[in-house]
């Protein structure tokens, strides 16, 4: 594929009602069948916990996809009355026309901060391999590429230990995932490991973070 192409996908209406697309090739889906947004608000803004954090949210995205987990968290944003700084990494983007985003943000340069009202996109057309993000300098890590039969290399301790280095010390990182590998994988990064209820379709998801007190909500995960 030419590094300039953008993906056709065809779209599904998911068990709440909301819309998600299935990749092109490899035939996954970007978002749960069971409820596309349910699954984005449940794992990503509930598992980090944002909406306890009172005066401004940071996010870090591996894997724009629709941009719904974007939507989503700026609804909640909004919801709650603070700024949102959302930054986002997606080596293989679909068609712009696909997005699940605001139009404002459609036309935005990859790379180059879009901002509107009180929120600020950056989409990043790169591996996280290809890109250093500020230590230390998000609430919230969305992991959210595809699973490890389409992405293996976003599920190890390397990509882990890069998501962990932009942590703050109170921040969450958040995913759908919750194989005994991944998290393993987690751990050997240096972070702290939980479980919650998954989204309607999934028995567990997984969060971690660097302090034990910010996952309190959850479950401490421990290798049998």
């Amino acid at each position: 594929m030419s590094p300039d192409t953008e993906l056709a996908a065809d779209i599904l209406v998911t068990g709440d009602g909301s819309l998600t697309y299935k990749h092109p090739r490899h035939g996954a889906t970007y978002r749960s069948t069971n409820g596309a947004a349910t699954e984005s608000r449940h794992v990503f803004v509930g598992g980090c916990q944002l909406v306890k954090r009172p005066d401004s949210w940071s996010v870090l995205e591996l894997g724009f996809g629709t941009g719904l987990n974007f939507t989503q968290t700026v609804e909640a944003a909004d919801r709650a009355q603070v700024s949102l700084v959302y930054v986002s990494l997606e080596p293989e983007p679909l068609a712009r026309n696909l997005w699940l985003v605001d139009d404002c943000y459609r036309d935005l340069e990859w790379g180059e901060p879009r901002t509107s009202d009180n929120v600020t996109l950056t989409v990043h057309r790169s591996r996280w391999q290809d890109f250093t993000p500020q230590a230390a300098a998000f609430d919230a890590i969305y992991h959210d590429p595809f699973g490890p039969g389409e992405a293996p290399e976003c599920w190890t301790s390397d990509c882990f230990a890069w998501a962990a280095q932009a942590l703050k010390p109170h921040g969450i990182l958040s995913t759908f995932g919750a194989s005994s590998s991944a998290r393993l994988a987690m751990k050997e990064a240096s972070l702290l490991v939980a479980s919650l209820p998954g989204a309607p379709g999934k028995r567990e998801m997984t969060i971690a973070g660097h302090c034990a007190e910010s996952l309190a909500h959850a479950k401490p995960w421990k290798r049998n």
